[in-house]
């Protein structure tokens, strides 16, 4: 199951992805997809399984506002096509059967965006999970 959430910090903001090989392979293949034909998606319907607390759209932004941002009362994740296509690749890099853990932190170098780390096999099945 993949697990996503914002994980606020005056000092350090983080936007953290959890799974395991499979649940990363699919956020690549969204990754992929958005890539061919950018459109807005919402991450959780996207993503089959997929648990958060809160909204993530990939959004298509062609010049300018890139990275992940505060939209409302979630989360967006501005991309062009070139650089979906080149997370989805270094997500991939992830995945080989001999590894069992690792983990790559995106940004983009632009001001103000949160980075967002991609994470495998790092967590507890429960973290990010919220409990009731």
């Amino acid at each position: 199951m993949l697990r996503f959430d914002h994980l606020p910090s005056d000092f350090n903001p983080l936007f953290l992805f959890l799974g395991e090989k499979q649940d990363l392979a699919e956020l690549a293949a969204v990754l992929r997809s958005f890539a061919e034909a950018p459109r807005r998606l919402d991450l959780k319907q996207q993503l089959s399984g997929a648990r958060s607390r809160t909204t993530l759209h990939l959004v298509p932004i062609e010049d300018g506002d890139f990275g992940m941002r505060p939209d409302g009362n979630g989360f967006r994740w501005g991309l062009n096509g070139w650089q979906a296509e080149k997370i989805a690749e270094r997500i991939e890099v992830l995945i080989p059967a001999p590894q069992k853990s690792g983990s790559d932190i995106i940004e983009l170098g632009v001001e103000g965006e949160i980075p967002v780390k991609i994470s495998l096999g790092e967590f507890t099945d429960d973290f990010l999970v919220q409990r009731f």
